[in-house]
């Protein structure tokens, strides 16, 4: 057999990425190859003894694509297709910084430091983050595509920012807002925001046509993003689970403005006007008031409530069951105050 020749040497095992390695000796100088198995590496071993080692081709001087190129070509052609609009646009506002830095240098020239060096300098944790994963998936895509032999990113250390804790209203809290917002124009959507646990873009896609009055439930199946001022209409919830009917408690269902037509939304709001409302808000209180903290609070009290984890999840429109709770929901002192006597006779005997 061809590896009982010396100079030549083939593993007997894979390596870890399931190739198997050999090499061939010419000339004092070791040739390694590779393939999915022994007999392809000897295949291979032979080639060369008889026709000599191939010489390796040259990239071409402007061959490889700029990184500002690539990420236009990457972004089209395999995040369009797949994502909701403004789900590609945040994709293509994080990855600015990273053309304004190195997006006129050719990809396949770029270096592990050069990467690591400008994510360093950002100073927002939470867009570098976000920076860091869009151009590890852009690099990791040309690497599969072969314009570059490896994927740069793959190198990099950088430490993750830690999330900001939302959150739940506790029920003081809760009694305050719901106080401070009496009578006031965005009443109605706060209230279902707090008792539905809804996302504030399905809640300004809701019409009368998805409330069912007889039962009390708003059926959610669509969800409004605003790209550049636009108020877009998705024919789908954020996630593949957010379809869902959700019970309504009889105060926040008689807040609902339900006599207008039946196809036009309930509330005529933007994201903006609301956040600006919350905010306001807040700062009369002293405490901070969200659409996303309402939700977390929705989810707190049903947990506090002893509902089941999957139903909150369902309830939520959480596709994994790991969201809903290590994210939604927190355990407030007030009711652990109030079950301290159950908790205090479980081990009694």
């Amino acid at each position: 057999m061809i590896i009982d020749m010396p100079g030549i040497y083939i593993t007997k095992k894979p390596r870890k990425d399931g190739r198997f390695q050999g090499y061939v000796t010419i000339d004092g100088a070791k040739k390694y190859v590779y393939g999915r198995n022994r007999d392809d590496v000897e295949k291979k071993i032979k080639e060369f003894l008889q026709n000599g080692i191939p010489q390796k081709k040259r990239r071409k001087k402007g061959n490889s694509p700029t990184l500002s190129e690539w990420l236009d070509k990457w972004l089209e052609l395999y995040k369009k297709p797949n994502l909701k609009p403004n789900s590609y646009v945040l994709i293509g506002n994080v990855l600015l910084q990273a053309r304004a830095a190195l997006g006129k240098k050719p990809l396949h020239l770029i270096t592990a430091e050069e990467l690591q060096a400008f994510l360093v300098s950002m100073k927002a944790p939470r867009m570098r983050d976000l920076c860091l994963t869009y151009l590890s998936q852009a690099f990791h895509k040309a690497f599969i595509l072969g314009l570059i032999k490896r994927n740069p990113c793959d190198a990099l250390e950088i430490k993750r920012a830690t999330g900001e804790a939302r959150h739940a209203l506790t029920l003081p809290r809760q009694k305050i807002f719901r106080e401070a917002i009496r009578g006031n124009k965005y009443e109605a959507l706060c209230v279902l925001l707090m008792e539905s646990g809804a996302r504030i873009g399905e809640l300004l896609a809701l019409t009368p046509r998805d409330v069912d009055r007889e039962k009390r439930m708003i059926f959610i199946s669509k969800n409004v993003v605003f790209i550049k001022g636009k108020k877009i209409l998705q024919s789908t919830p954020k996630t593949a689970a957010g379809t869902r009917h959700i019970p309504i408690p009889p105060e926040a269902f008689d807040l609902l403005p339900l006599d207008g037509d039946p196809d036009k939304p309930i509330f005529d709001f933007s994201y903006n006007s609301v956040r600006l409302f919350f905010k306001r808000l807040s700062e009369k209180l002293g405490f901070t008031v969200t659409a996303h903290i309402l939700r977390h609070t929705y989810a707190t009290r049903l947990e506090e409530a002893g509902i089941s984890p999957k139903v909150i999840q369902y309830l939520m429109g959480h596709a994994s069951l790991k969201m809903t709770k290590g994210v939604y929901t927190d355990v407030q002192e007030e009711y652990i105050t109030d079950i301290s006597t159950k908790l205090n006779g479980i081990f009694d005997t």
